[in-house]
């Protein structure tokens, strides 16, 4: 069992990505391995992004069992990964920010201008290889 996440989760994405890669947080290598390669099928890049425990301890709280936000100006799309984990029941789970990829300023060869719909496309062949390795 498996599961993919695929939301906006902060705009760091795109500062980092610059529109040109998906920032994939992982729990699972063979998960990890499928989004990559369905990736590389699609023309979607995906970077994987780190979800070291450090940037969880980050949303700690005094006054809530869990902040939404960093409390520091560090680590704005790991710790917003690092939330979402939080209510995570699959151990197998990944996370796709899709900040600077949902919609396209420029055109691709397979994209206009404006919302993309990416990383649909790398879930999609993902999901191909998933069901293929089972």
């Amino acid at each position: 069992r498996k599961s993919v996440s695929n939301i906006q989760s902060s705009g760091i994405n795109a500062e980092y990505g610059g529109g040109e890669c998906v920032g994939t947080y992982s729990t699972c290598e063979s998960l990890w391995s499928a989004l990559e390669k369905g990736g590389y099928i699609s023309g979607d890049r995906l970077w994987r992004m780190p979800l070291f425990k450090e940037y969880g301890d980050l949303l700690k709280s005094r006054t809530a069992d869990i902040n939404n936000i960093s409390s520091g100006p560090y680590g704005g799309s790991i710790t917003a990964a690092k939330f979402l984990q939080n209510f995570v029941k699959c151990k197998s789970w990944a996370h796709l920010d899709i900040a600077g990829v949902m919609d396209s300023t420029a055109s691709f060869s397979y994209l206009p201008k404006g919302m993309s719909g990416r990383p649909t496309r790398s879930i999609i062949e993902a999901l191909k290889l998933l069901s293929i390795n089972k």
